[in-house]
């Protein structure tokens, strides 16, 4: 069963085809500017009157989710002026054209009407060709192809790049020394400098339509302490920052474009470096923002929705056009926190209503690697959807609109955050555990005071769920798939280092033994597993360029497997006297006394260096 046309556009009949319909239906398609989107469906015959070119699809997903309805009428209309989606292309993975078109399909059939492609240094600039250098980096082709295609769906795509800070990617190379602060900061001041921004951005007019541009300068923690402070001496880092704004700002007035940046550099200017998004601005903090410059909230961490209005009310005190920037929290690792995504989401859109904020975007950071699959972010996608055209909706309503716009079920996605879950309990705070497990040494973990006997149970519990919703998926089971994989892996991993130091503490060789000879065994085998499922993820969603880097880390884990297998059965076999690893005393990762881990043991460490070993890497 099939969508009909009355008029021939190839990317329409490309939407419908991925579209589920329970009969043929003619559709007439007519465009009204301005009038919102009106739906009515009778019998076999329907019709979509739309007022922006996303609200077609948007129609079309509509009328697929309630095609066995004899007569269906609806009318909505978007209560944000842009609402869309920043994704990480830089965080070791640049996502390849299939996904990125894939993705803009589903953010068209859902009505989202923006795309940005945050992009550090994976874009290519002819006159560097060390920016971006073996990372992947989109050519100008490959931007103008994803361009011209979201442009046929009605999206926006707009670049998002950083022309102050997080360039450590950029400035590790020696040809960059002379525009370098500090490892990640720009040499504020320097003329060498404002050339490099303007490649940058005459690069970004060449490849893209839209008139915006966003210019990042956030968290730029240790500008003018470097290299600047070595040649002006002790400045005013307000001024500093607020300089280079104004040069920036009149380079991309140079190239047609309006900038838009993140607005924590003047709460931390304000609050003596903390972000306090609600707190009282002074006037002269906020005269210093030039007029035309849009200025980005960004928030993820509060689930009232009071909390952001106060923090709007900050905000609205600029002379500034304001935008809000949630999160589909997909960087603490492997597994997404949909639960918490949706939760602080829900507070968020709230408050942007009430306070009349009517430019919106979910971001999707891949911070550690991208390690987290990229399609774990469509329930909230689809939650900043509904929100936009119906306002607060409840979960059952969601359901069934990802449901018609994805082919993917809604539980079997809640059920990804299970992994961050191991003793059964979800946690509102920021929690990591099944990465911090999975690369922990099994000699010398310094997690090991963090785990529970449950954890094995439950790790295994969530591998055979999971596996199951793999076979559910209709188009990323291997999402599913890796993640059950990790499962499976932290059901043996979670404890073996804790057994094997309660083992050798209590002179049970036998115990020690069965470790080595059966559970590490077993491990490599579903380590390797996960590994493979892995790859194949990344292959699937990026270019090859940073797999490189999980490789490498999942490499090293089964690395020291095999050394603990080895070198217990040194000691098994008299070879050792002792093993020095087992002989210390475990001790809590964050100084929690026993008393305090019996209260909550779970935790989130982001530095995966640090998962590793207790020694310097």
């Amino acid at each position: 069963m099939s969508f009909i046309f009355d008029n021939q556009d190839s990317i329409l009949n490309e939407i419908a085809a991925q579209l589920t319909v329970a009969e043929d239906i003619y559709v007439s398609c007519c465009f009204r500017e301005g009038n919102g989107l009106a739906v009515h469906k009778t019998g076999d015959k329907a019709s979509i009157i739309y007022g922006r070119r996303v609200e077609l699809f948007r129609g079309l997903g509509l009328l697929a989710e309630h095609s066995n309805e004899e007569n269906y009428q609806v009318s909505q209309s978007a209560k944000f002026r842009m609402n869309g989606v920043m994704l990480d292309c830089s965080r070791n993975g640049v996502v390849n054209l299939k996904t990125v078109k894939k993705l803009l399909r589903y953010m068209a059939i859902m009505g989202l009407d923006m795309l940005m492609l945050y992009t550090e240094d994976t874009y290519e600039i002819p006159e560097y060709p060390y920016f971006g250098y073996m990372r992947g980096r989109y050519t100008a082709s490959e931007i103008q192809e994803m361009d011209a295609y979201a442009e046929a769906l009605g999206i926006e795509l707009i670049p998002c790049i950083q022309t102050l800070a997080h360039l450590a990617a950029t400035l590790r190379w020696s040809c960059f020394d002379g525009i370098k602060d500090n490892d990640d900061i720009l040499l504020c001041g320097e003329e060498k400098t404002y050339e490099f921004i303007e490649a940058m951005i005459r690069t970004c007019r060449s490849c893209y339509k839209t008139d915006r541009i966003h210019i990042g300068m956030d968290e730029a923690f240790m500008l003018g302490l470097g290299q600047y402070r070595v040649k002006n001496g002790i400045q005013n880092r307000d001024e500093i920052f607020c300089k280079h704004l104004e040069r920036v700002n009149e380079i991309c007035k140079k190239y047609g474009f309006k900038p838009m940046i993140w607005s924590d550099m003047f709460f931390r200017i304000a609050f003596g470096g903390d972000y306090t998004p609600d707190g009282e601005i002074a006037p002269e903090v906020i005269s210093m923002v030039p007029d035309n410059v849009e200025l980005v909230y960004w928030d993820y961490y509060r689930y009232e929705k009071n909390a952001y209005c106060a923090a709007f009310d900050s905000h609205l005190k600029f002379n500034n056009p304001i935008i809000f920037a949630g999160g589909a929290w997909r960087w603490t690792g492997y597994t997404p926190h949909t639960v918490k995504s949706l939760e602080a989401s829900r507070a968020a859109l709230a408050a942007c209503i009430e306070k009349g904020i009517n430019e919106v975007f979910c971001t999707a950071w891949g911070d550690g690697g991208n390690e987290t699959p990229i399609f774990v972010i469509l329930p909230t996608l689809q939650l900043y959807a509904e929100f936009c055209y119906q306002g607060d909706v409840s979960d059952d309503i969601l359901s069934k609109r990802l449901k018609a716009c994805t082919g993917e079920n809604w539980e079997d996605y809640l059920l990804m955050d299970k992994p961050d879950m191991p003793d059964g309990k979800y946690r509102r705070i920021e929690t990591n555990p099944s990465r911090y497990l999975l690369y922990m040494d099994v000699l010398a973990g310094v997690f090991e005071k963090h785990t529970e006997e449950c954890y094995k149970e439950y790790y295994a519990k969530y591998a055979e769920e999971l596996a199951e919703a793999a076979e559910r998926s209709p188009n990323h089971g291997y999402m599913f798939t890796m993640l059950s994989k990790l499962c499976s892996l932290l059901a043996l991993k979670s404890r073996v280092g804790a057994d094997a130091y309660r083992a050798y503490q209590a002179g049970n060789k036998q115990a020690l033994a069965e470790i080595c000879d059966e559970v590490l065994q077993e491990m490599l085998a579903r380590l390797e597993e996960f590994r493979a499922a892995v790859e194949l993820r990344w292959m699937t969603e990026y270019k090859s360029s940073g797999y490189d880097v999980l490789d490498c880390r999942l490499g090293a884990v089964a690395a020291r497997i095999k050394t603990a297998i080895r070198r217990i059965d040194q000691y098994l076999m008299g070879e050792l006297d002792n093993l020095e690893e087992l002989e210390y005393e475990r001790l809590s990762f964050n100084g929690l006394s026993d008393e305090e881990l019996e209260k909550e043991r779970v935790m989130c460490w982001g530095i995966t260096k640090h998962h590793f070993s207790p020694n310097v890497m």
